[in-house]
């Protein structure tokens, strides 16, 4: 009998290069194999599919023009031959509408040439990383149910997911616990019921796990983005909502992680989904995501005045946002509850939203033990499921104080500054 662990090195070994370049196709195929990986190489579209057809690999990378087979049909035959094998995409200048078309066709990411090695070396180690957290994530779901399961691998699959956008973005640490503190009280002003609010504040601590699949060199760009850039960008709701809907414990969340961009006029994206086809929990979520985004420092910008970032919310009423959402928004501003919130939390000893996910998984754990448990004791006629735990403490990042936002002073709003450049990414606007 083969040994699991085994497979699983073998899988995360064999890679095939294709194009029709040698000098592309061999320097890379070499600079792999001197970092321990097994490379096959294919002289074009064609002979690549044929190798890939005769042997296991984990990671196809292709150059996008070739002759007999392009790298898109090539990606199309992989994706039908075996779905869970990853493509990399490799273009010129010319072909990157092809390179944007392919991520979008389910290609993991695309070099430009002339590309360093480095890169290509960051590249594969993070697809290395995304399927060990895909496979973390699948082994918690296939224990669902059994007794003997280990607690250990249901925490470890759900934090892993946001361990791995934390180390890719740094600001998105804090940002991610605060969205889903303010959403939980916007939501609590709109009289939502606790296990709603629950799934928003979940949702707001992983809206942005789908940013696992965008390249760092885009994630982190301090000036403004390209189209071809905005485009990668806006693939990352549909991203996260396939990481988190496996798992049964936040199958609920999907959804909201998925909508979060829509726009109330529709302009928003993956979907396009106006006025109340988009959840009011997304409807929620997204105004306590650009709060936080706006008022806060990013990589490419400063945080704006925290009276310019109120009135930039207030003039996307009934365009951006939902116009009872923002009304409710402004409420709990004025009664002191949304930013009071932050300091709520953070008396109460709650610490980081690690905790937080910490207590889905235990919940996750609770429910399969739970089921189990019915089963073996009930009569042959099949038992409910068990109700969910209680939902738990709401937990953030301990911040400084300086970084907690002062409550809105009633003045008007400031004048424009240097702080305001730069909003299009903010705001979901395309580039200039």
């Amino acid at each position: 009998m083969s040994d699991p662990a085994a497979e699983e090195t073998w899988n995360e070994k064999r890679i095939l290069v294709c194009d029709d370049e040698p000098h592309i196709r061999e320097p890379v195929a070499i600079y792999l194999r001197q970092n321990g990986f097994e490379v096959t190489t294919a002289v074009d579209g064609r002979d690549g599919l044929n190798k890939f057809q005769k042997d296991d690999f984990f990671l196809v990378i292709t150059d996008i023009n070739m002759p007999q087979m392009t790298g898109l049909d090539l990606l199309a035959e992989v994706r039908k031959v075996r779905p869970t094998t990853d493509v990399v995409m490799i273009t010129g200048n010319v072909d990157l509408d092809y390179a944007i078309q392919a991520i979008k066709n389910g290609a993991y990411d695309y070099f430009r040439k002339p590309f360093d090695f480095e890169d290509v070396m960051l590249t594969v180690s993070r697809v290395v990383e995304k399927r060990r957290l895909q496979r973390a994530a699948a082994e918690a779901e296939r224990l669902r149910g059994e007794r003997s399961a280990s607690e250990r691998n249901a925490i470890e699959a759900v934090m892993a997911l946001v361990q791995a956008v934390y180390s890719k973005d740094s600001y998105t640490r804090g940002h991610m616990e605060r969205v889903g503190l303010y959403a939980d009280v916007i939501a609590a002003t709109m009289g939502l019921e606790a296990k709603r609010r629950k799934i928003i504040e979940r949702a707001g601590i992983l809206h942005d796990i789908g940013k696992i699949g965008t390249p760092d060199v885009i994630l982190n760009k301090t000036g403004k983005l390209t189209q071809e850039e905005f485009l990668v960008i806006q693939l990352h709701p549909n991203v996260g909502a396939q990481i988190v809907r496996p798992i049964s414990v936040l199958g609920e969340v999907a959804p909201l992680v998925r909508q979060h961009h829509e726009k109330w006029n529709g302009t928003g994206y993956p979907d396009r989904l106006a006025g109340e086809k988009i959840t009011v929990e997304a409807r929620i979520l997204a105004i306590a995501d650009v709060f936080d985004a706006l008022h806060s420092d990013r990589a490419y910008r400063p945080g704006l005045p925290i009276e310019k970032t109120i009135q930039i919310i207030k003039e996307g009423r009934g365009s951006h946002f939902d116009p009872e959402v923002v009304d409710c928004f402004e409420s709990c501003l004025n009664d002191g509850t949304l930013l009071g919130s932050i300091k709520d939390a953070r008396g109460a000893g709650q610490v980081s939203a690690q905790d937080k996910v910490k207590a889905m998984a235990e919940e996750a754990q609770q429910m399969m033990m739970g089921a189990t448990s019915q089963a073996r004791e009930a009569a042959p006629a099949p038992a409910p499921a068990p109700e969910p735990a209680p939902a738990v403490a709401v937990a953030v990042v301990e911040e400084k104080d300086e970084d907690i936002p002062a409550a809105p002073p009633a003045a008007a709003p400031a004048a424009s500054s240097p702080e305001e450049e730069n909003l299009d990414k903010t705001l979901d606007l395309p580039p200039k």
